[in-house]
């Protein structure tokens, strides 16, 4: 026996199932299930212009664009910063990268820049588009980064590449004259940090600028300072530089010979570096150990017949003063740690009472002139962190203030022509007031 359900065609009203609506032999019946489809489409059709069972239109509706223009994509801009030990890794992760992805990116990565010196408080830039990431940009310099995008020709896969901010290279002159310190007077002169530090290794065969200092002394600087995006992010090069101490004028010009080397040269065209620096305390090591706003220099004292002691913070680097060979590097006595540093047939230097000698300096090894030989401590015979330093001339020990070392080279006759025209050049910018030139990298 097959139901039957005889059809309604009243559309505009509606009408209850009962009973009577049920037609077993009338022969204007159609089959059941051709009445069912119909019904199930007339409710379909309901449902989907009215949005629910419950007439909800907010909800699960298909919104068809006017005239069928697309939606406009959602984007979004925003930076993650690295937390605590975090890595890069860490922060793949937390952008919602799998494991198998992390690992890919991380090894691509690693043919440009080690992942593993991102540290706390680095910036990682991240772009979306409809909840898809378009792109993460990560600067591990001022002027260069990391740049992640998908990669359109393999699915799920990722591009790393490095890429490089467009920058502007000024050239900036700015001089002044010493208070209490060349560090705070050169902020005062508007000089950056880098270029201070910069000046005084230039000088460091001449000047002691941690101990010879004077009010009054000056100075002046020209340079390259670098900017990028609108705005000054550092210094490249010191062109030229000059500083008058204790009436002494000392000018240095940096200048590239035939081959292409470069070096700082004074006036005569003899190199400003020489066989042992004025100091084996680099002011710039030193100057990290003390406030910048208010910097107290190191103070030294003359002990007869036994050179110089500079008295220090505990764990300043020391430095060499010359290249050479260590001749001995350990315990000696009153000394306590002590190395040994022989230059060449007339020089040897001497430093004392170190806290530690720097792992690798040991007797017979050769040490580069600026190199860190050990540390300032209060070992031997000492009542205090003080470095003692002793320069030896034929095996006698001499006052260092009194050892005027030649120049390591002077240019010949065929480059001075060449070196004159920077040098007149440069002298010229010293005393200008203002930026000089400005040219696009």
């Amino acid at each position: 026996m097959q139901y039957y359900f005889k059809e309604d065609r009243d559309l505009g009203t509606k009408k209850s199932l009962s009973k009577r609506a049920w037609d077993f032999s009338s022969s204007n019946a159609k089959p059941l299930f051709f009445g069912s489809s119909f019904l199930a489409i007339s409710v379909f059709s309901f449902f989907l212009v009215n949005g629910s069972l419950h007439g909800n239109p907010q909800s699960n509706a298909v919104i068809v664009p006017e005239n069928n223009v697309p939606a406009i994509p959602s984007s979004e801009t925003f930076e993650v910063t690295v937390k605590g030990n975090g890595s890069f890794y860490a922060v793949l992760f937390d952008l919602g990268f799998s494991n198998d992805e992390a690992a890919a990116i991380v090894k691509s990565a690693s043919d440009i820049y080690d992942p593993r010196r991102i540290r706390e408080g680095d910036v990682f830039k991240v772009v979306k588009t409809n909840g898809r990431i378009e792109s993460i940009e990560y600067r591990y310099a001022p002027l260069e980064g990391l740049m992640i995008k998908p990669d359109e020709s393999s699915v799920g896969g990722f591009i790393v590449t490095r890429f490089e901010v467009p920058s502007t290279i000024t050239v900036k002159r700015a001089s002044g004259v010493i208070e209490n310190s060349l560090y705070a007077s050169g902020i005062d002169a508007g000089l950056p940090s880098e270029v201070i530090m910069e000046l005084s290794d230039i000088f460091a065969w001449d000047v002691d600028f941690s101990t010879e200092t004077r009010k009054g002394d000056f100075f002046a600087a020209v340079y390259e300072s670098v900017s990028a995006e609108e705005k000054e992010i550092g210094s490249r090069r010191v062109l030229a530089a000059e500083v008058v101490n204790s009436g002494k004028s000392y000018a240095a010009i940096y200048y590239e010979d035939k081959s292409g080397k470069g070096e700082y040269y004074d006036v005569e065209g003899r190199s400003i570096s020489r066989t042992l620096l004025k100091s084996p305390l680099r002011y710039r090591r030193i100057s990290s150990y003390f406030s910048k706003k208010r910097y107290h220099p190191i103070n030294k004292t003359y002990r007869p017949h036994h050179g110089i002691d500079y008295a220090a913070p505990a764990g300043t680097p020391v430095e060499t003063a010359g290249t050479g060979r260590v001749v001995f590097a350990g315990w000696k006595g009153g000394y306590g740690n002590f190395v040994l540093v022989r230059h060449n047939a007339n020089y040897e230097t001497a430093y004392g009472h170190l806290k530690a000698i720097k792992k690798g300096v040991r007797n017979g090894g050769k040490v580069e002139q600026g190199s860190v030989i050990g540390y300032v401590g209060s070992t031997g015979i000492s009542t205090g962190p003080h470095l003692h330093y002793e320069i030896r001339v034929r095996g006698k020990v001499v006052n260092p203030l009194s050892v005027k070392a030649e120049p390591r080279r002077k240019l010949n006759a065929s480059e001075m022509a060449s070196f004159a025209r920077v040098r007149d050049s440069m002298m010229a910018k010293m005393s200008e007031p203002k930026t000089v030139v400005a040219s696009a990298k």
